[in-house]
């Protein structure tokens, strides 16, 4: 049985005008990655990857918090949706289901 792993990280490449990075998920099954970005930004100092959450707490680190957590439970129920489906499938397909595209 292969677990899905869901990981947040910044792109620091990527450092718009406010000084906030772009949060991207990066989704891995069956030695398989898919990594796509959230529509969330943050400041790289506020992020804690080992904990995978923004901190210190404020409004808009609970609330970035609040759109990973959603984003987390979205794709879990994606891949839940799949295996009961008992089909074989990958990493896009979680995605596309995730997204709302049926394939």
């Amino acid at each position: 049985m292969l677990n899905l792993r869901i990981l947040f990280l910044l792109q620091k490449a990527r450092i718009n005008k406010q000084n906030k990075c772009p949060i991207r998920c990066r989704l891995t099954y069956n030695h398989k990655r898919r990594e796509f970005a959230t529509g969330q930004f943050i400041m790289s100092e506020c992020w804690y990857s080992k904990k995978q959450l923004a901190e210190p707490p404020s409004d808009e680190n609970n609330n970035i918090n609040t759109q990973l957590s959603l984003i987390k439970s979205k794709i879990n129920r994606a891949f839940l949706l799949l295996q009961v489906q008992e089909g074989n499938f990958s990493v896009d397909d979680i995605y596309m289901l995730y997204k709302g595209e049926v394939s």
